[in-house]
């Protein structure tokens, strides 16, 4: 799923990713008039390598069977955005890098956008891209597509895509035409059916400005609460994270992975910067 030669590759440094740019001998991806028609796919599921996780009991390993294994039994995960000088210096922001961080701080996988200069530079956080989320052993886990909904219309549904490779949707998330507060719907990517409903604070608008910058959204279904997202600042890292909390302990690995998308919708949608 990795085809867009914008796509950098990710390497663990420690706890810090880096990503690293092609070089001017690097050859171009798709550099000719070729057309795509398919995504490529395997001909054998291989199995995914083993993968090294810490527990407070200690560190154990375990083969996952899909890449959004390692979200089963954590109460918890962290988002922390990786800024960059660049950003800082000009007006078009970089590709989004972020790090998922298990309540330990061990990391679990690094993001990283895939976008367009001139889509970064016309549409702003609004831009259609796609997130690809790679673990510790470099495997591509969870691949999130976003298409374009500009931030200033809000009468413009916004809506994100969760896919595992090879080439599977696992889910959506489905912004609701309301007016009192912010709602989304979390959907199965099979049956197309809702899953979770996630309700932002209560009379702050349709709008995606009107929301501050730390927030609460709550993340249920049937009346029950599964778990919840907040937008808070680190005061320890002098940063803002976007935390998942898991209420439900019943929730599946991939019904925290859907829940996980939706946290990096709301992420672009009310906390990045607007135009």
């Amino acid at each position: 799923m990795l085809q867009n030669d914008a796509v950098r590759t990710l390497q663990y440094d420690s706890e810090i990713r880096v990503a690293q740019t092609s070089t001017a001998n690097e050859p171009r991806v798709f550099d000719g008039q070729i057309s795509i028609t398919s995504q490529p796919r395997p001909t054998t599921d291989a199995p995914r390598i083993p993968l090294p996780i810490s527990t407070v009991a200690g560190s154990r390993t375990f083969i996952p069977l899909a890449g959004y294994d390692c979200l089963a039994d954590l109460p918890s995960v962290h988002i922390e955005q990786t800024f960059e000088l660049n950003d800082s210096l000009t007006a078009v922001s970089s590709e989004n890098r972020y790090v998922v961080r298990s309540p330990l701080g061990d990391a679990i996988f690094a993001a990283s956008e895939s976008s367009t200069h001139n889509n970064r530079m016309i549409w702003g956080s609004g831009r259609p891209f796609q997130m690809h989320l790679l673990d510790k052993t470099h495997q591509e886990a969870l691949v999130f597509r976003k298409t374009l909904a500009l931030g200033a219309i809000c009468c413009q549904p916004k809506n994100l895509e969760i896919w595992i490779p090879p080439g599977n949707v696992l889910g959506r998330v489905v912004q609701s035409p309301t007016f009192t507060q912010p709602e989304f719907y979390i959907e199965d990517g099979n049956t197309h059916q809702p899953v979770f409903c996630v309700e932002g604070p209560a009379n702050s608008g349709f709008c995606c400005y009107c929301l501050p910058k730390e927030c609460y959204f709550k993340i249920h279904s049937g009346g029950d609460l599964r778990a919840s997202i907040d937008h808070k600042w680190l005061a320890s890292k002098s940063q803002y994270t976007t935390n998942i909390y898991f209420s439900d302990p019943k929730l599946t690995a991939k019904e925290r992975a859907l829940i996980l998308g939706s946290a990096f919708m709301l992420e672009y949608m009310y906390f990045q910067k607007r135009f």
